[in-house]
């Protein structure tokens, strides 16, 4: 893939995934001023385990496409079979659960909240599969389009039902309506005929890598969620939805740009065949990552505090203020940890995946309850921070490099440098007053990069300049 194009794909993909973050964050806003934080708490609940079930279909038949292509119809089929009878299974199990999880959990609300949701199972199932037969055909354009009319649907819709006084139902009318106007489009720009059918001759691929995705999600969301699990169980409804709006604002960067980094980058991996290639690609692409996104977060970091928050969200929201930090540190290494994820499975070995975030999820989950009991919310974003941002980076990387037979050493070092660089720059600057907090960090981050690394700022300005040439040409074509 050309640069240019490269270029080009990554604006579309960023501007979809951006508009669909901006949208939700937007609803979120006018729901946590309409809505109390135990109200927030509550739908907080169910979208734990709503995310537990989108495990089986999120990421699943969808990168097995990315994975093997779309010329084969027989692959594209059991991939489609598959993947639709997942949603059917899951989406009556879900039912059948909601009650347990009401119970659970003191909230009856949540029992029908979660019926509500067992429809978006089955959207979801087909969505990922269609998105990912375009990921592969990389029509970013028309999958930013899609995301940019399905996050106004959601929008509309939410802040509608809010205002009509419909309480947390607010969420669920407009998550469906979002995913039905997202299936309805997909479908449509995919451009493939899709048929229940399921060859016992590509039966085994498809299910094998399917069922070794399922289990790397299976670990992730026992690392993403159960620390929202722990809080709503241990400390309630009304701190889980402190958490809940925390993690929402401080994951919304780091969702923007793993979508970049997912949509863009798995497809590119996969089709290349050279393993030095892979290796050296992989490198420049989280070098890039660290150095864009680590002053991103640090200047996030400074101008959220007790004041902005109330003044956004209401005075009531401040106790979140303390937790962002500590949230913030394991957005940035959620980010930095996606390029080896999709390399690995654009490698067919999404096993690797599995096993490593099998094997921190237990330590996560023990991080997450001791959090609770000693330090309340904060307690468990600490956990956060030092076993999902750090411990969980080391091992992934020692793991992945271990497997493929690529040097640690040479990926840690463009993973932790920038967050060395922006250490000293957030110590001289968070003590100003708010307006210059961000001027003089950006100062000291870019002499910083200077010093350290003055290759990495020589690409700063070559992206710069490849950013405003392209930009140029689009309005030179747009004006003839």
């Amino acid at each position: 893939m050309k640069p240019k194009s490269l270029l080009k794909g990554g604006f579309w993909i960023t501007f979809g995934t951006f508009a669909t973050r901006f949208f939700s964050l937007i609803s979120s806003l006018v729901l946590a001023r309409l809505l109390s934080p135990k109200e927030f708490g509550v739908i907080g609940i169910v979208y734990v385990f709503w995310s537990f079930f989108t495990l089986f279909t999120q990421d699943t038949a969808g990168a097995f496409i990315i994975y093997k292509g779309v010329e084969d119809p027989h692959f594209l089929n059991a991939a489609y079979t598959v993947s639709l009878s997942i949603g059917l299974i899951f989406a009556f199990i879900m039912v059948a659960v909601s009650p347990l999880v009401g119970n659970f959990f003191n909230e009856p609300s949540v029992t029908q909240l979660l019926i509500a949701f067992s429809l978006n199972i089955v959207l979801s199932s087909l969505y990922y599969v269609y998105t990912g037969v375009m990921t592969r055909q990389m029509q970013y354009r028309e999958l930013a389009n899609i995301s940019l009319i399905s996050g106004v649907a959601r929008l509309l819709s939410t802040i509608i039902s809010a205002v009509l006084g419909l309480s947390y139902w607010s969420f669920a009318i407009g998550d469906t309506t979002g995913w039905i106007t997202g299936c309805i489009l997909a479908k449509h720009y995919s451009g493939r005929r899709y048929r229940i059918k399921l060859l016992p001759e590509v039966r085994d691929e498809v299910v094998s890598y399917c069922l070794a995705t399922v289990k790397s999600n299976l670990g992730f969301y026992a690392n993403a969620n159960l620390d929202n699990f722990a809080v709503g169980k241990f400390l309630g409804s009304a701190m889980l939805g402190y958490y809940s709006l925390a993690y929402q604002l401080t994951m919304a960067l780091s969702t923007v740009f793993n979508s970049v980094i997912s949509q863009l980058g798995m497809p590119i991996f996969a089709q290349l065949s050279d393993d030095k290639q892979q290796e050296d690609v992989l490198y420049k692409v989280v070098e890039q990552i660290a150095f864009l996104t680590a002053p991103l977060y640090a200047l996030f970091f400074l101008i959220i505090n007790e004041n902005s928050i109330a003044l956004i969200f209401g005075s009531k929201w401040i106790p979140i203020a303390t937790i962002i930090p500590w949230l913030l540190v394991f957005a940035y290494f959620r980010v930095i940890n996606t390029p080896l994820n999709n390399m690995l499975s654009a490698k067919g070995l999404p096993k690797v995946n599995a096993k490593v975030n099998l094997h921190i999820a237990p330590i996560a989950v023990i991080g997450f309850v001791v959090g609770a009991h000693t330090g309340g919310i904060l307690g468990v974003s600490i956990a956060v921070a030092l076993i999902l941002g750090i411990g969980w980076t080391l091992y992934w990387w020692w793991m992945g490099c271990k497997v493929l037979g690529w040097s640690l050493k040479k990926f840690l070092i463009p993973c932790f440098t920038p967050t060395f660089i922006t250490i000293p720059a957030l110590a001289l600057s968070f003590y100003l007053p708010f307006v210059f907090r961000p001027i003089l960090f950006t100062l000291i981050y870019f002499v910083g990069v200077y010093v350290i690394s003055p290759s990495q700022f020589c690409k700063y300005r070559v992206l710069a300049t490849q950013a405003k040439d392209w930009i140029i040409s689009k309005r030179a074509g747009n004006s003839s």
